[in-house]
């Protein structure tokens, strides 16, 4: 074969495998709906406007009773007991604020900076991937990953403020698996991982029961949830910083 020829033909098989491996990997809005339809399916997620969830959060081998309550569209407040004093954690739609008596004050403070940032990427109530392009966000498929042993599509979700996170997606499943985002915390920037497990169906829609975070390679807390309820009645006012 003439080196014309075989550079023809490695180039022909370049393309070829270049084609097939494009052909392999979703895009994004792909991976989205195998997410929606795993959870649900999109028409019972909107069907829901609010949420309340039971279990027992682990902090440094403390347990603690924790609720979290949410509302469409960003709504939510997390509540926990530790040593008889309530601490929470909350986000109205515009303001994050928290209670933590344990740090001096039972005094309702406003948070801000990446740990308000933290509470607002969970306030999402059906979650950072839907609804991505309507808040101005761009989603990326960044390839293949393997977390825990288990093959997940990794996905960059990088909001209109220039902030990004990455989430995985398990490859068989389409349910979420992980996410992770830097966080900056005294001049350090850290890794939070958050990984999902133990999924189980409250009135046909898919809920993690199982929920670790790690930061720089350590756990910091752990949570099951023990209960998981749809459409509550939670008013408004249940989310707003007490004056």
């Amino acid at each position: 074969m003439s080196r014309q020829l075989r550079a023809a033909a490695f180039t022909l098989a370049a393309l070829f495998t270049a084609g097939y491996a494009a052909a392999q990997t979703p895009s994004a809005d792909e991976l989205v709906a195998k997410n929606l339809a795993a959870r649900g399916g999109e028409d019972k997620l909107k069907g829901l406007a609010s949420a309340r969830l039971v279990g027992n959060l682990s902090v440094q081998g403390m347990e603690m009773p924790l609720t979290i309550v949410t509302k469409r569209p960003n709504k939510m407040k997390q509540e926990m007991t530790m040593q008889g004093q309530t601490i929470i954690q909350a986000f109205d739609g515009e303001t994050v604020w928290a209670v933590n008596p344990m740090m001096g004050s039972a005094a309702p403070r406003v948070m801000e900076g990446p740990a308000a940032d933290v509470v607002k990427n969970q306030s999402l109530f059906d979650g950072p991937l839907v609804g991505y392009k309507d808040r101005g966000d761009t989603l990326d498929v960044v390839g293949p990953a393997d977390i825990e042993g288990a093959k997940t599509w990794k996905l960059k979700l990088t909001r209109k403020d220039g902030k990004s996170m990455h989430i995985f997606l398990d490859a068989e499943t389409g349910l979420e698996k992980q996410w992770t985002a830097a966080m900056d915390q005294n001049g350090l920037t850290m890794e939070i991982e958050t990984t999902m497990g133990d999924y189980q169906a409250t009135d046909g829609i898919l809920v993690a029961r199982s929920i670790r975070t790690m930061m720089g390679g350590q756990q910091m807390a752990s949570v099951k949830f023990t209960t998981v309820e749809f459409n509550v009645p939670i008013e408004d006012s249940e989310f707003v910083m007490p004056k």
